[in-house]
């Protein structure tokens, strides 16, 4: 029936493609150049941008959120699952925090969102269909009310389906969804503009624990049998789930005053829900993914549930003098945490203060700047330099945060903890250098991160500190080559670290993409290529689904391999088209590998992706 379904929605799609052509050749009324949107960021920075909506098909064929990034993430290895980054990404956001980040990668980013300006209204749509149970749906609609005021509803929704264990075809591992209700206006003289935005988060994982190791059946790499779902079953029985539940209303303000100088105000309410539920815990305790004493309870079901809450108001003023664009803000938070189950856990509301401000030049080509901002309160602050000069790429960011409220107080009736940690540190220097020869280019690179009050969990998942000082170093290399048909692109990660013991990583990363470009009757634009990932072995941490959160682990190594995919993007007038066949070596050299301890890479797949604007 799916099969079935999908021929005829492709059907439908390439008919309406051609339909399109034909309409859009004798009347080419509306499209891309009367629709664009605009960023809260670029609007902070006195930039006045209006960035139109992507036509290329340049990377198109990627839709997994790891996969954009080059597989920098460890994850589960399904789409969707828990995840955390090898190297350290800039956080400025130094404020108290819940301390639970493995789902942040695919929660909304606010200074991300579009605000969008269009003429008729438009319609973006993208579906995705893997054929080993993932599926993917983002919806789009923006229509302008009047020439001053816009709305825009965004919809994601996607599933990824259990490769080992599953009682059905579809049989669920991770359901997405996030709505998004947006809208921006601006007076007639253009002197306020205002950006409103309310999302609902909704991300829910069902755990399995990684593959069950059994006597009678070996689940080493070089031993590994082709079908996952007919041969391994799941560590935990059926029916434990985390799940993160956020809602966030934003608004954004901004009156230009006299001679360029603007005040600015920015509200933010978050509510952030966190579940765990494992409804046969009597059955599931002793599994070596809950990393318990199998004599510690014999609870029949274990649950968590609590909330964070936080309430933000910021209030500055920004302008420019001198050729420098300047802002200048204080920022007041409350936030409260509650736990439904144990009331020694409820954090009573608390006020945060800070103050912080921005200095940025760009000159006068527009593409190469400097910028310095700082934040600061009494227990936290950051520092963030950063110059982009013809090819030449700097930073430098310091940050000092509090410990997450995970790390110093829990309580779920088995595990339990009240501890006392100082706050975060982290340094990071990252400089980039851009070279090009003609058709061949070289971009090398280095980062150094500082870790100090590094927060972890031990082997036995409970958390702690490091007593001193460690630093991460990545060396980047990318070398390429682009000519009229051809690119060729691979870039190499190598990853230093001085305290493995705590801190773990691939040493080795490569990633590599051929790509062959043509155009079929003037009018049909192909990019077909090979995508190549490749990361050394290492000892990564183990996922506790209990804890939601990875710990370290000694005897179980990962990767060790590589996986080629190959795809085919093309477009047809506005509709793009892609199909791509994910881990299309599995066989070669083992059938498979494992990304996580006890949590095997997604087996070979094929992988439809389609893109259909519509502007009337």
């Amino acid at each position: 029936m799916r099969f079935r379904n999908l021929f005829f929605f492709l059907l439908t799609v390439s008919l309406n493609s051609f339909g399109q052509i034909l309409d859009d050749s004798t009347k080419q009324v509306y499209g891309f150049n009367s629709v664009y949107y605009i960023t809260e960021n670029d609007l902070i920075k006195n930039q006045k941008i209006e960035h139109r909506p992507d036509t290329l098909i340049q990377g198109f064929y990627k839709s997994d959120l790891i996969l954009k990034n080059n597989w920098q993430y460890q994850d589960l290895g399904n789409v969707g699952t828990a995840q955390k980054p090898f190297f350290y990404n800039p956080d400025k956001n130094i404020s108290q925090n819940a301390g639970y980040h493995v789902f942040d990668l695919y929660a909304p980013k606010i200074d991300e969102f579009k605000f969008y300006h269009t003429r008729s209204p438009y319609t973006d749509l993208n579906y995705t269909q893997g054929f080993k149970g993932y599926s993917k749906l983002d919806f789009l609609h923006s229509q302008n009310i009047n020439k001053q005021l816009n709305f825009t509803l965004e919809v994601s929704k996607f599933n990824s389906s259990k490769q080992i264990d599953a009682t059905i075809a579809e049989d669920k591992l991770v359901d997405h969804w996030m709505y998004n209700l947006g809208g921006n206006y601006f007076s007639k003289n253009k002197k306020y503009q205002v950006l409103a935005a309310f999302y609902h988060f909704n991300h829910s994982q069902n755990e399995q624990g990684g593959i069950l190791e059994k006597s009678s059946l070996s689940i080493k790499p070089e031993d590994l049998l082709s079908n996952y779902r007919n041969n391994y079953s799941g560590q935990l029985l059926a029916g434990v789930y985390n799940r993160e539940k956020w809602n966030n209303l934003h608004l954004f303000q901004q009156m230009v005053l006299k001679n360029g100088f603007q005040v600015f105000h920015i509200l933010d309410f978050q509510k952030e829900k966190r579940i765990f539920l494992d409804p046969v815990f009597t059955n599931n305790y002793t599994a070596k993914a809950y990393n318990l004493d199998s004599t510690q309870s014999n609870i029949d079901t274990l649950s968590t549930n609590f909330s964070f809450n936080a309430f933000n108001n910021k209030v500055g003023f920004k302008g420019r003098i001198k050729g420098f664009n300047y802002e200048i803000y204080g920022r007041q938070r409350l936030y409260e945490q509650k736990n439904r189950y144990f009331e020694s856990l409820n954090q009573k509301i608390k006020p945060e203060i800070f103050f912080g401000g921005a200095l940025r030049y760009f000159f006068p080509d527009s593409t190469n700047f400097l910028n310095a901002d700082a934040e600061f309160s009494i227990n936290s602050f950051y520092l963030n330099g950063i110059i982009s000069f013809k090819g030449l790429e700097g930073q430098f960011f310091q940050s000092i945060r509090p410990a997450g409220l995970f790390f110093r107080n829990f309580d779920n009736g088995i595990v339990n903890w009240n501890l006392d940690f100082g706050a975060v540190s982290n340094t990071y220097i990252k400089a980039d250098y851009k070279l090009h020869f003609g058709q061949f280019r070289v971009e090398p690179g280095i980062s150094n991160t500082l870790y100090a009050n590094y927060l972890y969990l031990d082997h036995n998942a409970k958390p702690a500190q490091s007593t001193s000082a460690f630093t991460v170093l990545q060396v980047r290399s990318l070398f390429g080559y682009k000519s009229k048909r051809i690119n060729i692109s691979t870039v190499f990660d190598l990853g230093i670290n001085s305290n493995s013991e705590i801190f773990r990583l691939p040493k080795i990363q490569n990633y590599t993409n051929a790509e062959f470009d043509l155009t079929y009757a003037k009018v049909l634009h192909i990019k077909t290529g090979l995508d190549f990932f490749y990361k050394s072995k290492f000892k990564a941490e183990a996922y506790s689904p209990l804890l939601n959160h990875f710990y370290l682990q000694d005897d179980f190594e990962v990767w060790g391999s590589f996986v080629l995919e190959p795809y085919l993007s093309f477009k047809i007038n506005k509709v793009k088209l892609a199909f791509k066949f994910g881990h299309v070596n599995q066989g070669l050299p083992n059938n498979g590998f494992y990304v996580s301890p006890y949590y095997l890479a997604m087996p070979r797949a094929l992988l439809l992706k389609v893109n259909w604007p519509l502007f009337d």
